[in-house]
């Protein structure tokens, strides 16, 4: 056999390879998506415009606790133990955004407006009682502008859990402004939820404990709806940003702005240590900044935390938003004889 057979054996038994791992990749997603099918969904649906948005309600009494998740394909489940905590003292009303889990993508755009009009649709379908307090990380804080400047009259609260600030150019070099907005790749990504790669790297996303059973079983089973939904609302973020970045005060209404304070919380992101003390320093400017958007903010540092207050230091977040409920039913008047 010469050398040119042998190479051209060793390429057909290469791609031969490359094939059936596609092949069984292709099978094994359509199997994990009929499977996916079968989960019944743990909470509720409203119409919002032509489209079915899932829901999580649970407690009772007002104010109603309202939960906006990150840029990420875990909607709802983000919150799931908290809200799980909060529900003995109030209403509290977490969802899918458009595309996400259980949530119909819809044919509205993915614009902060667009979003806020279908959470307050949504809300008053699900007969949350009034007013709200609204709870937003990361991405989630920037939408949640939207929602207090289009409805400042039905907002008791907000609670921004480390969330981006949608001018963060102004406060980062421009090195470091291309690197935290590159994004995730997204050839790779749609890749990987055709050929079941997805649902494997995402399968831990939440720690791999008791507590998270749950959240580890569904999230990855519904990646391959998530997924979409989450590249599309990336793609719209420079939009979302500047649009946010015009919404500059809510007036007096109470702001608590929780921010992660473990300085360790970046060294898996960025090799150089200049590049690791200019983001925890800029990043510490700008929770500070967000508290100038409410006469009427306060400040809390979680000790210990990552950007995932979530997950590490749930408590914290729990704390606040507590504090939150009772200060605004002290302000209530009192009904009833006396």
């Amino acid at each position: 056999m010469n050398i040119f057979h042998l190479v051209k054996k060793i390429i057909i038994i290469f791609f031969s390879l490359i094939a059936t791992i596609l092949l069984v990749g292709i099978l094994f997603e359509s199997w994990s998506r009929a499977k996916a099918e079968k989960i019944i969904p743990n909470g509720q649906f409203a119409e919002v415009d032509h489209c079915r948005i899932h829901y999580l309600k649970k407690g009772t009494g007002g104010p109603t606790v309202v939960f906006e998740s990150a840029l990420c394909p875990e909607g709802h489940l983000q919150w799931y133990l908290i809200q799980q905590e909060l529900s003995s003292y109030a209403t509290t009303i977490s969802y899918d955004r458009a595309g996400i889990l259980w949530s119909e993508r819809g044919e509205n755009p993915k614009t902060g407006e667009q979003i806020a009009e279908e959470l307050h649709l949504l809300l008053e379908k699900s007969n949350a009682p009034k007013p709200y307090i609204l709870t937003g990380h990361s991405m989630g804080g920037m939408l949640i502008r939207f929602f207090v400047d289009k409805y400042p009259q039905d907002v008791a609260g907000v609670v921004l859990v480390d969330s981006q600030h949608p001018e963060n150019q102004k406060y980062l070099s421009p090195e470091l402004y291309k690197l935290v907005n590159q994004g995730l790749p997204v050839g790779f990504l749609k890749f990987a939820n055709t050929f079941g790669l997805a649902r494997l790297m995402f399968r831990d996303i939440f720690p791999p404990s008791a507590h998270y059973q749950y959240q580890n079983a569904i999230m990855p089973a519904l990646l391959h709806k998530s997924a979409a939904g989450v590249l599309e609302e990336q793609q719209q973020m420079t939009s979302i940003k500047y649009a946010a970045s015009q919404i500059k005060s809510f007036g007096n209404i109470p702001l608590y702005v929780v921010s992660a304070t473990d300085t360790s919380r970046f060294d898996s992101l960025f090799k150089e240590e200049k590049m690791r003390a200019e983001i925890v320093t800029a990043w510490e400017n700008m929770q500070k900044n967000l508290l100038s958007l409410s006469s009427n903010s306060q400040h809390y540092l979680v000790a210990g935390s990552s950007h995932y207050i979530t997950l590490d230091q749930p408590g914290g977040i729990v704390g606040a938003i507590k504090e939150m409920i009772f200060q605004f039913r002290r302000k209530q008047p009192l009904t009833g004889n006396r």
